[in-house]
């Protein structure tokens, strides 16, 4: 469901064009359905087509194909308002700087676990997040270069357990670390 105001679409509304202001009703009526939430479709397909090819990682017996998360923006927003993620699927997080790292499942419908990894891709520590908690998470470490969200459960399913390295295909950890933004 899109953010709009519940009730405020009416089915007498003018036709684009109608009326002594030709110019403006086309424009007014791109607003309304800006407003309605009816553009979103275009918006989500358009970020779709110009969306980065994932990062592949190897932890386990398992491959996952992450998004990667680098600008403020990303990091902020994380896997908020996502409804589904993929079996083998997650997103991994440039964090900022190293140190202590906090997550939160605000917004947040899918049950996640997230791994907390040092500059060398090591697992420091993994906790379980629940959905739309808006309870802190933050990890004992203060060590934390990346993080790591995928489905819960996902590394017990694989056999990935804190200590264990996970490895990035065709990058390393310093190669990750060097595309950080700018938060």
């Amino acid at each position: 469901m899109s953010e709009r105001v519940q009730g405020r679409h009416s089915t007498n509304l003018p036709l684009p064009g109608s009326g002594r202001k030709r110019r403006c009703g086309g424009v007014a009526f791109l607003l309304l359905l800006a407003q309605l939430g009816w553009m979103n479709s275009f918006s989500v397909a358009r970020t779709a087509e110009i969306a980065p090819a994932p990062l592949h990682l190897l932890a386990g017996t398992g491959h996952l194909a992450v998004e990667v998360a680098r600008t403020h923006e990303e990091l902020s927003r994380g896997l908020m308002y996502r409804r589904v993620l993929g079996e083998d699927a997650g997103m991994l997080f440039l964090l900022p700087r190293e140190g202590v790292a906090s997550f939160w499942m605000a917004n947040t419908t899918i049950p996640l676990s997230v791994a907390f990894l040092d500059r060398d891709g090591i697992i420091l520590e993994v906790h379980d997040l629940q959905p739309l908690d808006t309870k802190i998470v933050a990890s004992r470490s203060s060590r934390v270069c990346f993080a790591l969200e995928v489905n819960r459960d996902w590394f017990a399913r694989h056999g990935v357990r804190e200590g264990e390295t996970i490895q990035p295909e065709g990058a390393t950890w310093q190669e990750l670390a060097a595309q950080k933004g700018n938060p």
